[in-house]
């Protein structure tokens, strides 16, 4: 176990999930934050052109379709996710049930319709597998290039599903932070657990345990 990592994605978990906490009581309390509105309707100028049409496909990267073979492309990839590919995978729906609830007791609407909108589901669980994808790559063997290109392609995911969310008027900008806290949150709670619980130590662990259970 390495006490420095371990204590970078504690505090990283901390603080996520403690500003998501901090923006369901606000959003709760007022409704809207202040820029909300603006933003948004800045954003919708953008329909009917380029970008509201790449929205529309991009739109797909915070659904399943997308997620559960990225989910299986990372495993096939990474053997530290597979040596706990549980983990990983039990915490995307985690995520997901965790968005809803909070859906249900903030309550707040989206800009269209009468279902509640805050946090977004899409970059809840977009952000919960990049974290991962993030926290994966950092624990595997692989060049410095190669980890600066997960976290590109990571923050560009998020930040476009969070953008195709806003330009189809399915949420207010402020729904997609919270998304992004949520997700980033419960990704760095797994993260910090694997890390505070290694692999190897288990391992060393039960060895230690049978070899005393043989001489004793």
């Amino acid at each position: 176990m390495d006490p420095i990592v371990v204590a970078r994605w504690r505090a990283f978990c901390l603080v996520t999930l403690g500003a998501f906490l901090g923006m369901s009581v606000v959003v709760y309390a007022v409704g809207l934050l202040p820029g909300d509105g603006a933003l948004h309707r800045e954003v919708l100028e953008a329909r009917g052109t380029l970008a509201h049409a790449v929205a529309r496909w991009v739109n797909y990267a915070g659904k399943w379709h997308f997620l559960a073979p990225a989910m299986l492309a990372l495993l096939a990839w990474s053997p530290i996710a597979r040596r706990r590919w549980w983990l990983w995978c039990a915490i995307m729906p985690l995520a997901g049930g965790v968005e809803q609830l909070f859906k249900a007791i903030v309550g707040r609407p989206r800009p269209r319709g009468v279902h509640w909108g805050f946090p977004s589901g899409h970059v809840t669980a977009i952000a919960t597998f990049a974290v991962l994808t993030l926290y994966l790559t950092s624990r595997e063997r692989v060049s410095p290039t190669v980890r600066m290109a997960f976290l590109v392609i990571s923050i560009v995911l998020v930040g476009s599903v969070g953008y195709a969310r806003i330009i189809l008027n399915a949420h207010w900008p402020s729904d997609v932070l919270g998304g992004v806290f949520l997700g980033a949150g419960c990704a760095a709670a797994a993260a910090w657990w694997d890390a505070a619980h290694p692999v190897d130590d288990v391992a060393t662990h039960s060895a230690a345990t049978d070899t005393v259970r043989i001489g004793g």
